[in-house]
């Protein structure tokens, strides 16, 4: 099944004891490869404590592709025990400093 990124929010956050940079590096060109970069509107990314940082590891691997999509970077939102819920497949809009959900959905 191949997945559908046109007009989504890319959502990254990772491990650095799980995923060394290396590792998280060649997931990036391979989604680079794929090009998602160039059909999402937006990226989220969480903390990732590492010796670089995942926003670097991110630039690095983006940077001339000329994209003028917001990148967002917050502390973690799935790697805590205060998980965040994130609703999939819902309407919303992302700037450089916030994501807002603009259509309502269920929260369990």
């Amino acid at each position: 099944e191949v997945l559908d990124f046109k007009n989504k929010i890319l959502f990254l956050e990772e491990l650095a004891f799980e995923s060394p940079p290396g590792m998280v590096s060649n997931y990036l060109y391979k989604m680079r490869q794929k090009g998602i970069f160039n059909q999402v509107s937006g990226i989220w990314i969480g903390n990732y404590e590492g010796e670089y940082s995942l926003e670097k590891i991110l630039l690095d691997t983006i940077e001339d592709l000329k994209l003028n999509i917001p990148i967002i970077k917050t502390n973690n939102f799935g790697h805590t025990d205060k998980k965040m819920t994130i609703p999939i497949g819902v309407e919303a809009e992302i700037t450089e400093d916030n994501i807002k959900i603009i259509e309502e959905y269920l929260e369990d």
